[in-house]
């Protein structure tokens, strides 16, 4: 059982974070209590959810089916870097972090997968943190909510991440407060 440690989340009248969500919350942070400690070391092959985010063009689809499909993909991808992370730690007999813990060891970073652009500006500012599409790597990702994907970043990286951020030309990869993070996930 998971402590939900929720002094630090909003709660003036708006609901907390679902249970799940504090969930893969602390899987994510003890994930990384493992070994990730580089930026070009956060996209374990054993989460990689690239096959699932394969999804016919735009122009086979047309503009309404290809952003359908495409948000639905990130939907799918996120479930299952969840579902495979959770059986990992769970096999290896690691418990996640306590959620107040794990604000305590990292930031919340939204990604808006479809804003994206692919100019490469924020994976070479980051130093490979962000990939040549703005994405940041599906180790942090512990969330998804209606096209925005919800990520954990240690400390460690923070400055990493602040320069990708910066280098980016829209607004597709920014910082969240974690007071707010009830507030986005049952908006």
């Amino acid at each position: 059982m998971i402590s939900l440690g929720l002094s630090n989340f909003e709660t003036n009248g708006s609901s907390q974070p679902p249970v799940e969500v504090l969930q893969a919350l602390g899987e994510t942070a003890a994930w990384f209590n493992r070994d990730h400690l580089r930026a070009d070391d956060l996209r374990s092959p054993m989460l990689d959810p690239s096959s699932i985010l394969v999804v016919p063009s735009l122009n086979e689809l047309g503009i309404d089916a290809f952003v359908k499909v495409k948000r639905d993909s990130y939907r799918q991808a996120s479930e299952s870097i969840r579902q495979k992370r959770s059986e990992i730690l769970r096999d290896a007999t690691t418990g996640p972090v306590d959620p107040v813990g794990a604000q305590a060891l990292g930031r919340l970073l939204l990604y808006e997968a479809m804003e994206t652009v692919s100019d490469g500006a924020a994976e070479a500012s980051s130093h490979g943190f962000f990939d040549t599409e703005d994405a940041p790597p599906w180790d942090t990702w512990f969330w998804h909510k209606d096209g925005t994907i919800f990520c954990w970043v240690p400390d460690s990286l923070v400055s990493d991440v602040q320069a990708g951020i910066d280098a980016n030309p829209v607004d597709c990869i920014h910082w969240a407060s974690w007071s707010a993070l009830s507030k986005l996930i049952n908006w």
